[in-house]
C-alpha cells in the first residue's frame, strides 16, 4: 500500500532537502574555490574576479610546487609517516581491544578503566616532549608515529565490535586447536574488515593533517611532513624561502606570483591523496560506522 505524504509532511520534507542543500553548498564551495583560484592568473585573484571557475587559467603554481625538492621530499615523508603511523596505531589497538572483549579476563574492568583514564587525564605538553626526547625519538620519525599509537576511544569502537563476533566460532577454533594470535587474525580481523577500514581511514586522515607534533618534535628540514612545508609557504608566502626557485624563468618569476595562487595550489596538492582514497572505502567506512548501532 502507497503512503500517501501528509502536506505538513510534504512541507517539512522540501524545509529540510533545502536546508541540508545549502549546508552541503556551504561544505563544498571552499574546495570549489581553492581549486579554482589555484589555476588562475594572478590579477583575477587581486581583482577579485574569481569565485567558482578559474579565469585566465594556468598551471604555473602547480609547475612551480612539483619542481620543489622540498615539497615533494616532504610529501614522500608524509606518506611514510602515514603508513607507519596507521599500522602502529592498528597493532596497538588490536592488542589492547581482543583480549578486553573477553568477560573471561580477570580484571576486565579494571584495566578498561586504566585505559578510559587516559582519556580524561594528562600529563600535557612539557612531561610528553620530555618523554619522547628520553626515549631518542626526538627529531626522527618515531616521534610523530609512536606516541599516539594508542586510541582509546578507536579501541572501545574496535572491542564493541569484537564482543558481537559469535563465541561459538572461537569455541569452534579452540577444538580445531587454534590458539588466541590465529583466532584473533583468522577469525575476529576478516569478521570485522568494515570497521577495521572506517579506522584505517580515520587513522590515515589524522596522520595525513598531523602537524603540530611535527612542528614540535622535528627539527631538521629534511624530515618535515608535508603539512609544516604548508605552514611555511603559508607564512613565507613563495617557495623562495625554501630554498627553491621557479620553472624556467628563475627565481623572479616565482616571487611575482600571487601568495594566493601558491597557497591554494599547495592545498589541493596535500588534499588529494584523501580525496582520491575515500570514494574507494566509503562503503566499509558507512558500514563499519553501522555495525553495533542496533543490537538485534
Amino acid at each position: 500500500m502507497h503512503y500517501r505524504k501528509t502536506p505538513g509532511e510534504m512541507v517539512f520534507s522540501v524545509i529540510n532537502t533545502f536546508i541540508l542543500c545549502l549546508f552541503g553548498l556551504m561544505c563544498i564551495y571552499p574546495i570549489i574555490y581553492i581549486i579554482a583560484v589555484s589555476f588562475s592568473g594572478s590579477l583575477a585573484i587581486m581583482e577579485g574576479r574569481v569565485f567558482l571557475w578559474p579565469v585566465d587559467f594556468h598551471l604555473k603554481a602547480y609547475e612551480i610546487v612539483f619542481s620543489n625538492d622540498t615539497v615533494l621530499h616532504s610529501y614522500l615523508n608524509t606518506i611514510l609517516y602515514t603508513l607507519v603511523g596507521t599500522a602502529f596505531n592498528l597493532t596497538a589497538i588490536t592488542c589492547a581491544a581482543y583480549p578486553l572483549s573477553k568477560k573471561r579476563l580477570r580484571g576486565r574492568s579494571a584495566v578498561s578503566l586504566f585505559f578510559v583514564f587516559t582519556i580524561l587525564f594528562s600529563g600535557g605538553m612539557i612531561p610528553n616532549f620530555l618523554l619522547v626526547q628520553k626515549l631518542g625519538f626526538y627529531d626522527t620519525m618515531w616521534a610523530v608515529t609512536v606516541p599516539g599509537a594508542m586510541s582509546v576511544f578507536y579501541m572501545i569502537v574496535l572491542r564493541t565490535n569484537f564482543e558481537q563476533v559469535p563465541e561459538a566460532l572461537e569455541e569452534a577454533a579452540v577444538i580445531d586447536g587454534m590458539d588466541d594470535l590465529s583466532i584473533l587474525l583468522k577469525i575476529y580481523v576478516p569478521l570485522c574488515i568494515p570497521i577495521y577500514a572506517a579506522l584505517i581511514l580515520f587513522f590515515a586522515v589524522g596522520h595525513w593533517n598531523s602537524f603540530f607534533d611535527a612542528f614540535i618534535y622535528l627539527q631538521t628540514k629534511a624530515r618535515f611532513p608535508l603539512q609544516v612545508i604548508l605552514k611555511e609557504i603559508v607564512t613565507a608566502n613563495t617557495m623562495n624561502d625554501l630554498g627553491t626557485g621557479a620553472v624556467g624563468q628563475g627565481a623572479m618569476e616565482t616571487t611575482e606570483l600571487m601568495s594566493d595562487n601558491l597557497k591554494c595550489a599547495t592545498i589541493i596538492v596535500v588534499m588529494l591523496p584523501i580525496m582520491a582514497v575515500y570514494p574507494f572505502v566509503q562503503k566499509y567506512f558507512i558500514k563499519g560506522m553501522m555495525v553495533g548501532a542496533v543490537k538485534g
